[in-house]
């Protein structure tokens, strides 16, 4: 397994983790003021994924595992670029997640790229 392949596998366990088990806290290090039980609700489900998706892509994935990999997460930056534009309340919170899922896709892609 190739060290970014490896490398995006830990950091999505590592992320979803934190977001599973300590919301609260990872949210409140993105300055997304004060947590609510959507915003917690929706980092838990969002963690649990990335825990999913870490076991999905990660050691002996095939390419079609990564392929699909990389578009959820494209999916995903785009329904939260949209969530930016509509909520302003959680637009910076939207934005950083944006961010993330777009490197995690642009890294499948490169993952992909390279085989």
């Amino acid at each position: 397994m190739s060290r970014l392949k490896t490398a995006i596998a830990r950091g999505r366990l590592v992320y979803g983790a934190a977001l599973v088990l300590a919301p609260d806290a990872l949210l409140g290090a993105l300055d997304a003021g004060e947590v609510d039980g959507r915003a917690r609700t929706f980092a838990r489900v969002l963690g649990a994924r990335q825990v999913a998706e870490a076991a999905l892509v990660g050691p002996g994935a095939s390419a079609r595992r990564i392929r699909v990999g990389a578009a959820v997460d494209g999916i995903h930056a785009l329904t939260m670029v949209a969530l930016a534009g509509l909520d302003r309340r959680r637009r910076r919170l939207a934005t950083v997640n944006a961010l993330i899922a777009s490197a995690l896709a642009l890294a499948g892609v490169v993952e992909l790229r390279r085989r």
